[in-house]
């Protein structure tokens, strides 16, 4: 047949033809019908199938095999009796072929290799950057590298700012790891992302050093922890002598050594690193690697640093240390590409951009922005289209605009000497417009006007340029912008954002509290939430509290793998919408992820989420993760094969490509090669033609001339084992005898294969062990590991070469390697104990099951209260109801589907809309309240149910849900603070009822004072006093029962209880300051003895009432004294429950006293003291302007929430906006603004 031209292929058939025309001239001269592609590729190392592959036009030479074509034209030709050698005819047919081919599939093999080499190096900007006028620093470089091992080891260019020193050493990193004569690591030291610490750059080193001690860096590096300074040299000089074997030569870069955190200036003393990276090179010691019996030559390591001008390297480099030699340093100039015009000053360098009315304006921006822009971002702020921004950024890279360095593509002007000569140049008129234009263009955003990601500089740099007010507030504080920087991985600037917002002590009170709340949410955050707790929570029943916690995960591929085991454990309607936000946030993941990209686990798990969203039903869901993962470069060939083939006929296309270009990398080195062999191994799980491509790719491996075929060849049984056993046990059986006899005769090896089995024989084993297996010989694996001679037991780091093979237990292919897999993963999901057991209990049983679910998560929290998000969402919730926002508190705080918690929520709500009047609503919540625990019996509940009936007057049922006295123990006591809770609740609206139950609740009072404990009781009866119409005025039966609870006049009250002795001082307080009618015993100067007493007692924490003591010293109106006593508290948290029960007394709020504990923020000991000082006090006590300054102190602080019951009295206002930002953060929504790519990440 003919050739066919195909479309993008032209140039490679025509080099196809070119060669196939001179093989068979060669062949007629040579007389050899069917001249053999073995004897061609003779003293090439390129494989006979390549060669064909090249005469048919399949495919084109890759770069590396550049060589190897000029060697086999030249040697054609002289076997065909002509001259002329490899000519410029040649040459420009092979790059025509290579440039096609490169631009076919997007040089992406190579390149993609290149890129992950540059990235971890830390100068993945420096991938393309143009380099202009640097030859004679490259050929510095090249006789360097090409030096003699006597010769100086360092090689240290010096340059000044915008010398283009970066960009040189990235050319040269590229350029010498493309030979093969070079291996290179390299570091580029960078204050973004901690690159310019000493641990940073001994864990990247490590790894990178360890990583060229294996095959493709597959053997695990060892940990930075363990790598000290000295550990770090002898891989330098394990890396130098492993690199010389090979014929090689190890090549160290580092760039921007004046960035190290260790030795520039203005780090302080507290974060500056103990050593400075220069001090962590390699030594002398690394010089010359020497072999077993000889040096090897010209192998010496070779290290290239840079950094502006220094007299020296740091003080903590040694005097011997080879970066002290003086004849190592070369001075860089100002870079030709920045001063090819003769510029030199930074205001001339920006003539270019101000010859244009955008120009100008582009630099107006930027220097009024003070941070970096995109090209889309000016395309906004100015008239230009955007594709001529993009050019004219291009045209003025270097000449004093750069990248921002944040690899976003925004520039900014290269310093601040520039941007301060922009800014002059301006003049007021147009700085006033460009800020204008700025403010415009963010206001468009924050109103929705734009839709998309938030831009990058939005994000993180422009509340830096606002001043305190209300633009400031409303930016820094939209919960929508938090949760994007949330999503963009910017928690650290969301919460440092807060930082910039006014501290003035007379600022709004509201301002404060919505950052309390921001700062609260995002912090919270940063704590990472049991990966276990969605999926229990969704089991449970409580969808919504199952979806906050998944989507509290760092990271978009996380959220979508803990949304979908929440989706998998719901049914119905809410498995279905959990399912499919799952699938949006996987897309958000993959979209997310570059051309370029390592292996990540979390992306590699949502294939699996996909199929088994497939095999549960939930097809749309499963089809959207699945096309999300088929492009993305950081899953595996296994899993997007796979998602591909699931697919159907929709990714056929996508796997004919794949099957390209794995025909395309069998023309590479080994590593290209052992891809191509995973790829095939895929898709010949699904066709068998592939297997068939295998089997003819392994035929023509040799094992026994190259011990690198002999991992290619197990790695082909791999594909064969499915359904070839036979052709796989013959092929791994000779690649199994090749490597027994390495073992035994090594002196016949040459110098690649005996490298091989110093260096790589761990992961060799490794192949041949599993392949072993697949083909059922698992008594040959082991023969094999028993027969590794002791020489080579321990690899150079070490370690014992056959550990890793040994853990080989079983097939990797087939149906029951699939089934352990699959076992193997739900073992592993199932958690620890604890949380595999509350699982099994609400399988078997639902109540116990949500109840060491509950138990669980408080622990998990610290806390073991029902009050909400952090603490603050039932407070919030109570305040918003008093306001007249009842249906945001239900929105925010009702989200439990458990009976007892819903109820108890509710009721609280119905207090709250009481207390603000909005008594038609309290009543309807109560009823609710009542409606969900018809089947509860638990006292306390039933009592907050009680309680909150009672409060919108309703007595009947507030009595009845209170319960009967006749019970027994803690339930009895129960239900005395019930009815107590009730009769307070009914006072105003039946006084009669009140009273009687204040009556019930005085019998056997005579009783306990008599038989002692009377201190315990007083707080209960005096509570009392706030049923009664005037709580200053009670009758005589109350009177009397608290007289005879208080201590005597000739008592010792040091041993009485705390709570006690505070409201008895409370009760004289009162008598004395306020005229009321309560008669007890006085104390004189005892309380002050008391109080100066406990203070010298050491106690528990949490024993002494520092809160009810404060409150105590604000009634008699001795502020200064309830600052101490409140400051004096154990705790944080305690000290800021003190100061937010002093404001609640001085700014006259009242409060209402839950039925139980653990249904406010404060304790209800607390609450009681509190609102009998309310009933008992004055207003001449009152201070509202210190209860402001004391909220805002709370508010300031870590428990805020105490400050919340206060805000409907002093900032009724602060509160729809703060359940706006509560709703947003407790929901996860973000608008639809939010999703796209210029998110800035």
């Amino acid at each position: 047949m003919g050739d066919v031209e195909q479309p993008g292929r032209e140039a490679c058939v025509e080099f196809g033809h070119m060669l196939r025309e001179l093989w068979e001239r060669a062949e007629a001269v040579s007389g050899k019908t069917g001249f053999k592609a073995r004897v061609a590729a003779a003293g090439t190392d390129v494989h006979e199938q390549t060669i064909r592959n090249w005469r048919g036009g399949r495919t084109a030479p890759r770069r590396t095999h550049t060589d190897d074509v000029r060697q086999l034209v030249v040697s054609l030709r002289q076997a065909a009796g002509e001259s002329g050698g490899f000519d410029e005819a040649w040459a420009r047919a092979l790059e025509a072929a290579q440039q096609e081919a490169e631009g076919r599939r997007g040089a992406s093999a190579q390149r993609r290799e290149t890129a992950l080499f540059m990235r971890r190096l830390g100068a993945e900007k420096y991938l393309e950057k143009p380099l202009d006028g640097r030859a004679t620093e490259l050929r510095d470089v090249d006789a360097f590298l090409s030096s003699n091992d006597a010769s100086p080891l360092y090689l240290w260019f010096q340059g000044p700012p915008m010398a283009g020193k970066s960009a040189l050493l990235g050319r040269v990193a590229q350029h010498v790891r493309a030979t093969q004569k070079f291996d290179v690591v390299g570091y580029f030291v960078s204050e973004a992302g901690g690159w310019d610490r000493d641990t940073h750059f001994t864990s990247a080193m490590a790894r990178q050093l360890a990583a060229l001690l294996s095959v493709n860096g597959e053997k695990a590096p060892p940990a930075p922890a363990s790598v000290p300074p000295v550990g770090l040299q002898k891989l330098y000089r394990l890396a130098a002598r492993s690199s010389a074997r090979r014929g090689r030569r190890l090549v160290v870069v580092v760039d921007g050594l004046h960035e190290d955190a260790a030795w520039r200036g203005g780090v302080p003393g507290a974060r500056r690193p103990r050593a400075s990276i220069a001090s962590l090179l390699p030594d002398a010691t690394c010089g010359v690697p020497l072999g077993p019996r000889r040096r090897y030559g010209k192998r010496a390591i070779r290290v290239i640093v840079t950094s502006r001008p220094a007299a020296a390297p740091p003080a903590d480099v040694p005097a011997e240390h080879p970066l002290r030699g003086e004849d190592s340093v070369l001075r860089m100039s100002l870079s030709p590409y920045l001063a090819q015009d003769g510029e030199r000053d930074p205001a001339e360098r920006l003539d270019r951009l101000r010859g244009s009315e955008p120009g100008r304006t582009v630099l107006g921006l930027l220097a009024v922005a003070g941070a970096g822009l995109g090209a889309s971002d000016l395309a906004e702020l100015t008239d230009a289209g955007p594709v001529e921004i993009e050019g004219l950024l291009q045209r003025a890279w270097g000449h004093g605009l750069v990248p921002d360095g944040a690899g976003s593509g925004a520039f900014v002007l290269a310093d601040e000497e520039r941007r301060r000569t922009v800014w002059e140049e301006s003049g007021p008129g147009l700085r006033t417009e460009y800020s204008r234009r700025l403010h415009a263009w963010a206001e468009s955003w924050h109103t929705g006007e734009r839709s998309g990601p938030l831009p990058r500089y939005l994000l993180s740099h422009y509340p830096h340029q606002l001043c305190d007010g209300e633009r400031l507030e409303r930016v820094v504080l939209d919960p929508h912008r938090q949760l994007r920087m949330v999503a963009a991985g910017r928690l650290d600037e969301a919460l440092a954002h807060l930082d910039l917002l006014p501290q003035a002590e007379d600022g709004g009170l509201g301002v404060a509290a919505r950052a309390a709340l921001s700062r609260s949410v995002l912090t919270g955050r940063a704590r990472p939430v049991p990966v276990e707790f969605p999926a229990l929570f969704a089991r449970a029943g409580d969808a919504n509290r199952a979806r906050e916690l998944a989507l509290s995960a760092p990271g978009e591929a996380a959220k979508a793998i803990r949304l979908a085991k929440v989706a998998l454990a719901l049914t119905g309607t809410e498995a279905g919408e959990a399912a499919r936000e799952a699938a949006v946030w996987a897309a958000r993941a993959t979209a997310a992820v570059g051309p370029v990209a390592e292996s990540d686990p979390f992306l590699e798990k949502l294939a699996g989420v996909g199929h088994t969203f497939l095999a549960r039903g939930q097809a749309e869901a499963g089809h959207a993760i699945l096309r999300a993962v088929v492009p993305c470069e950081a899953v595996g060939w296994t899993g997007r094969v796979k998602a591909a083939r699931a697919l159907g006929p929709e990714r056929a296309d996508w796997l004919a490509g794949v099957a390209r270009y794995a025909a395309s990398l069998a023309e590479g080195g080994f590593a290209e090669q052992a891809e191509a062999l995973e790829i095939w191994t895929q898709l010949g799980r699904y066709d068998s033609a592939f297997r068939d491509v295998v089997e003819a790719f392994c035929a023509e491996l040799s094992p026994a001339s190259d011990l690198t075929h002999v991992d290619l060849v197990a790695l082909g049984v791999t594909a064969l084992s499915w359904h070839r056993y036979g052709k796989g046990s013959t092929l791994i059986g000779e690649a199994e005898q090749a490597l027994r006899r390495a073992f035994t005769d090594r002196g016949v090896l040459s110098p690649a294969d005996r490298a091989h089995l110093d260096l790589e024989l761990s992961t060799t084993l490794v192949r041949v062990v599993q392949a072993l297996y697949n083909v059922d010989r698992p008594a040959g694996a082991q023969k094999l590991l028993d027969t590794v001679p002791v020489e080579l037991c321990r690899d150079i780091l070490d370690e014992d070469v056959t550990a890793q093979a040994r853990t080989v237990t079983s097939r990797s292919t087939g149906r029951q390697a699939e089934e352990e897999a699959e076992a193997e993963r739900t073992k592993e999901e199932s958690g620890d104990d604890e949380f595999a057991y509350i699982q099994a209990a609400s399988k078997t049983h639902p109540a116990r099951g949500r109840q060491l679910l509950t138990e669980a998560f408080a622990r998990w929290e610290g806390h073991a209260t029902r009050v909400g998000a952090h603490g603050w969402g039932l407070p919030l919730a109570g305040a918003l109801a008093s306001t007249g926002h009842a249906e945001d508190a239900v929105r925010l705080a009702v989200r439990s589907s458990d009976p007892a918690d819903r109820a108890g929520t509710l009721a609280v709500v119905s207090m709250g809309c009481a207390a603000g009047g909005h008594l038609a609503e309290a009543l309807r919540y109560a009823q609710e309240a009542a409606e969900a625990v018809t089947e509860v019996t638990d006292p306390a509940v039933r009592g907050l149910v009680a309680q909150a009936f009672a409060h919108t007057g309703a007595t009947e049922p507030a009595e009845s849900w209170a319960g009967r006295e006749e019970l027994r123990g803690m339930r009895r006591e129960q239900v005395l603070r019930s009815r107590a809770a009730v009769a307070v609740g009914l006072a105003p609206y039946d006084p009669e009822a009140a009273a009687r139950i204040v009556g019930q609740q005085l019998v056997g009072v005579d009783r306990m004072a008599r038989t002692g404990g009377g201190g315990r009781h007083l707080v209960r009866v005096s509570g009392l006093l706030l049923a009664l119409p005037d709580p200053r005025r009670p009758g005589p039966a109350l009177s009397t029962a608290l007289r005879s609870l208080c201590a005597r006049v000739e008592e010792d009250i040091r041993g009485r209880d705390p709570h006690a002795v505070l409201v008895h001082g409370l009760l004289e307080a009162a008598r004395s300051a306020h005229g009321t009618d309560l008669d007890v015993p006085e104390l004189g100067g005892k309380l002050a003895h008391w109080e100066r007493y406990m203070e010298a007692t050491p106690l528990p924490n949490g024993v002494f009432p520092f809160a009810e003591l404060a409150v105590l010293h604000a009634f008699r109106g001795d502020v200064r004294a309830a600052r101490e006593a409140a400051g004096r508290a154990e705790t944080p948290g305690r000290r800021a429950a003190a100061l937010a029960a002093v404001a609640t007394y001085l700014a006259g709020v009242p409060v209402t006293v839950p039925a139980t504990d653990g249904w406010a923020a404060q304790d209800t000991s607390v609450l009681r003291f509190l609102s009998l000082a309310y009933a008992l006090g004055a207003d001449a006590s009152r201070d509202e302007r210190e209860a402001r300054r004391l909220v805002r102190e709370v508010l300031a602080g870590e428990h805020w929430r105490y400050a919340l019951p206060l805000l409907p009295r002093l900032a009724p206002e602060a509160l729809p906006p703060l359940a706006e930002s509560a709703l947003v953060h407790t929901l996860g929504t973000i608008d639809a603004a939010g999703e796209g790519a210029r998110d800035g990440r």
